[in-house]
């Protein structure tokens, strides 16, 4: 089977050829692993970030039609307390006008 020392080399080269082979496809394995793995931590985040995304759109949404609405009521609050106060002075002068009166 060895006979010579060219058989012995030909052997080791055929040995070490498989070794690197063997080497090679493991990385390219546990590459094709990490990357995977990269892409699902991508994903992940993506999914946490269109989230937030959409909770702050909402709240937006909330917090612009509440505006909305507190606007409407602070300018009715505003007329309420012009009516209150042409009232107090239409008192006023109705009091101090009996006064004269007298």
């Amino acid at each position: 089977m060895l006979e010579t020392s060219k058989d012995v080399l030909n052997l080791l080269l055929g040995v070490s050829i498989l070794l690197i082979a063997v080497f090679i496809s493991w990385t390219t394995y546990q590459m094709g692993r990490m990357l995977k793995n990269v892409n699902d931590t991508i994903k992940g985040v993506q999914n946490i970030v269109t989230s937030i995304d959409e909770l702050v759109n909402k709240f937006k949404e909330k917090s612009g039609d509440a505006m909305t609405y507190l606007t409407v009521l602070i300018k009715s609050g505003q007329e309420v307390i012009n009516l209150v106060k042409k009232a107090k002075t239409s008192r006023g002068r109705k009091k101090s006008n009996k006064a004269e009166e007298k």
